[in-house]
């Protein structure tokens, strides 16, 4: 029985999303504009999504950044205490964002795995101080990632982000079925590689370099080029509407 209702829930959900998506233009690829004045606010669900998914960006445009590292990571590693987890992730995150200088970054420290529980804390950040808010696609079915989604449009539903600011979906663990932009990472495809890298603790579980400069790679075929970053853009009153 529950099986067969959760079948329906992801078939009406499914069934929605290919409406929103039908009813998309499917041009290739534009390249990303970004402006000199334009602000950008990265949510990372863990830390190394934002190198994963937009790492290209950040080393394009670090300087406009702000990254936002809503899980503490304690569950990164099952030989490894949480607590002393917390502190290597913390660490890398700091060498990272260092390396790359953006303008800021914090820790929100939500429990990791828990973030679909932790609304009170998300709903705490000053979403309208930007032009472009940057999360994982909201097709992704890692369920901290997934729940950036949800706290965004419940955000937006209690009038916290405003209907015109830019929701940039980046990739991680699923791709875009419809990449509407694109930044150009072929003069930094290595860098990128190395900031991943610096996440040592999660990349002796999985090589996310080389996997993600594959994806960029693959990504570049689209629009005639080495390697790009593919991203999804639509106002946050659209996302509302899947």
């Amino acid at each position: 029985m529950m099986k067969k209702l959760k079948q329906n829930i992801f078939e009406k959900v499914l069934g929605k999303v290919f409406d929103f998506y039908k009813n998309l233009e499917t041009n290739y690829p534009e390249e990303l504009e970004i402006r000199k004045d334009d602000k950008i606010l990265i949510l990372a669900p863990h830390a190394d999504d934002e190198s994963i998914g937009c790492g290209g960006l950040l080393l394009k445009y670090a300087k406009q950044c702000d990254v936002i590292f809503l899980t503490d990571g304690r569950y990164g590693d099952n030989d490894i205490d949480p607590k002393q987890m917390i502190e290597i992730r913390k660490n890398e995150v700091v060498s990272v964002m260092k390396k790359l200088e953006v303008n800021k970054f914090k820790f929100l420290d939500i429990e990791d795995t828990k973030l679909d529980r932790g609304y009170d804390m998300f709903k705490t950040i000053n979403f309208n101080q930007y032009d472009y808010i940057c999360i994982p696609n909201s097709l992704d079915q890692h369920p901290d990632h997934k729940a950036v989604s949800k706290h965004i449009l419940k955000a937006f539903k209690e009038k916290r982000i405003q209907k015109d600011i830019n929701i940039l979906m980046y990739e991680v663990w699923g791709t875009l079925p419809l990449p509407n932009f694109y930044t150009d990472i072929d003069d930094m495809i290595e860098s990128k590689k190395e900031i991943i890298n610096m996440y040592h603790s999660q990349v002796k579980h999985i090589d996310y370099a080389i996997k993600i400069g594959a994806l960029n790679e693959y990504r570049g075929i689209m629009v005639n080029k080495k390697s790009i970053e593919a991203y999804m853009i639509v106002k946050v009153m659209v996302l509302v509407s899947i």
